[in-house]
């Protein structure tokens, strides 16, 4: 989550930077000239590169692709849009001002803002959750405005402890542990794609310029709102210790825990108390 948080700062920063060019230059310099000269008229060049990020983003399907990440990517994407339209408004009811009080959109100054609050918003979030590990069963709770939905799994309940590892978290020293009941849930089979399939036999009084442009829009729907297909177990972070510290000595604790409650368990605990006495 905090890499969108970068990306976000570094996409402003970018279009604060005035850039130049000539003959000598690679076409990745020419390009973001070009896009930097779009956003003289109307922050154009910024508004399709954000949402580029945000289509990039959510077509990946990853745990950064929800529909809250996205709301947020578009407000940030169409913040300088609805600023011209304010502005447009405001010299259509012949205003000095509009009723933003804003005249420009700073990038540098955004940049930062929008960064900021992604990152306030997501340390927010991952703190709304709460585990514990008694004698007898695991806690898993959510306080993010009000108390929220929690669950409480007995140790005889559970049929396997294990851990999935991302990329991400073996650098930063991260875990996710799962504790595995059987029901399947918090744990989401992710396959979300969106194909643009031909649609259903239609009245033939249609003119063939009114088929083109319904096609063309379908299309571009789809292509707007593809996600890649992915076959993967998605943990919730309600059900399950998501993305933990110390990850070790949590997976020890629970497997003592799991054993000692499972049957082999109690059965050893039982042999020793009859040859104690």
């Amino acid at each position: 989550m905090y890499a969108i948080a970068l990306l976000i700062l570094g996409a402003h920063l970018l279009f604060s930077i005035e850039w130049t060019t000539n003959d000598d230059d690679n076409i990745l310099v020419k390009i973001m000239v070009w896009l930097i000269e779009l956003s003289e008229k109307g922050e154009i060049g910024f508004v399709l590169v954000m949402l580029a990020i945000t289509w990039f983003n959510r077509m990946m399907n990853g745990t950064t692709s929800g529909k809250w990440t996205t709301m947020f990517l578009l407000v940030v994407a169409l913040t300088p849009p609805v600023l011209r339209i304010d502005d447009f408004i405001a010299w259509m009811m012949d205003k000095d001002s509009g009723f933003i009080p804003l005249d420009s959109y700073n990038f540098f100054f955004f940049g930062i803002f929008w960064a900021s609050l992604f990152t306030v918003l997501t340390v927010f979030y991952q703190r709304s959750f709460h585990y514990a590990i008694t004698n007898h069963r695991v806690i898993f709770t959510q306080h993010l405005i009000i108390p929220g939905d929690g669950r409480r799994i007995l140790f005889d309940n559970i049929n396997e402890i294990r851990t999935q590892r991302t990329f991400m978290g073996a650098i930063f020293g991260y875990n996710t542990i799962i504790c595995d009941t059987g029901s399947q849930l918090g744990i989401g089979e992710d396959s979300m794609s969106i194909s643009a399939g031909a649609s259903g036999a239609g009245s033939d009084s249609g003119s063939i310029e009114s088929q083109v442009t319904k096609s063309f829009f379908r299309r571009m729907f789809a292509f707007l709102t593809y996600q890649r297909s992915r076959k993967i177990d998605l943990p919730d972070p309600r059900f399950s210790f998501f993305c933990i510290t110390n990850w070790k000595v949590t997976e020890q604790l629970l497997n003592e825990m799991h054993q000692r409650h499972s049957q082999s368990g109690i059965l050893n605990e039982l042999k020793e108390q009859i040859a104690e006495s």
